[in-house]
């Protein structure tokens, strides 16, 4: 393993979070919306593994190919997807509530700075850090089995995140639905297929990126991903909103799966 070209990855890594991060706060105070970061939050990571990770990194060719190209469609994608979807809407309304509980100004931009654009730089900073060591080690050899099952794990995260929006896409097209709660397809396994395959993707890369041993080292980054999604702003507070709108979202819950896919549970 070489240490310097593994430090001077992270600190390219770090800087090119930190210009994601201010460029987009700055960005949202002109705009007067946070949510742009909802949308463009991947190119962050695809950023830091494509300049301190590919470019700069000395790992054979094979290797940088696959973890970036899994990078870039899992980006490409979820960007193109989260873009339209968001297209003409405003700002997402649990930032705007946010505005409503803190003074407008400075105190309300230092807290979306902090809370919001901060904490999405630094999760997709950790969640590079697998990729970033294994695209620095210098090690000669091709890829071997962690390259192959880390792929499979991913794949099937792409399968659900992917299919999981075309469901929901077409269920809300739908003005017959409004107000009720989509439960089948992937929805019928778990409340929210999109974000388990999101989880599902950082850690195919994780391991993928264990043919090289030093590696495990950056398990941090899958680790506060998941934390990130499930935890904080992913799940908890879309279903605190759900529940509010749509009368058997409560109902629903309680026979699916909140996260981890498996089959309802018998209704009484």
């Amino acid at each position: 393993m070489n240490w310097t070209d593994l430090a001077a990855a992270l600190a390219v890594g770090a800087f090119i979070a930190a210009i994601w991060v201010i460029g987009l706060w700055l960005l949202s105070i002109a705009r007067r919306d946070i949510s742009i970061i909802d949308a463009v939050f991947t190119l962050i990571e695809v950023s830091i593994i494509g300049i301190a990770g590919v470019a700069m990194g000395s790992a054979p060719d094979a290797r940088k190919a696959l973890i970036f190209g899994l990078l870039c469609l899992w980006s490409i994608r979820l960007t193109a997807h989260l873009g339209w979807r968001k297209w003409g809407e405003g700002e997402d309304p649990r930032y705007t509530k946010l505005r409503g509980w803190v003074d407008e100004g400075w105190p309300f931009h230092r807290l979306a700075l902090r809370q919001v654009f901060g904490l999405q730089g630094l999760t997709m900073y950790l969640l590079s850090l697998p990729a970033l060591i294994a695209l620095t080690a210098e090690d000669p050899g091709s890829l071997g089995p962690a390259a192959y099952a880390g792929t499979a794990v991913w794949a099937i995260g792409f399968f659900f995140e992917t299919v999981g929006d075309i469901q929901l896409v077409r269920f809300n097209a739908d003005p017959t639905n409004e107000g009720t709660v989509l439960d089948t397809g992937l929805w019928r396994y778990t409340a929210h297929p999109n974000y388990f395959g999101e989880v599902m993707m950082a850690w195919g890369i994780f391991i993928t990126a264990l043919d090289v041993s030093w590696a495990a080292l950056g398990i941090i980054g899958p680790i506060a991903y998941t934390r990130l999604v499930t935890r904080i702003t992913g799940t908890p507070t879309l279903e605190k909103r759900v529940r509010r709108t749509r009368p058997d979202y409560a109902a629903y819950l309680e026979r699916t799966s909140s996260f981890w896919p498996r089959l309802p549970r018998p209704t009484n």
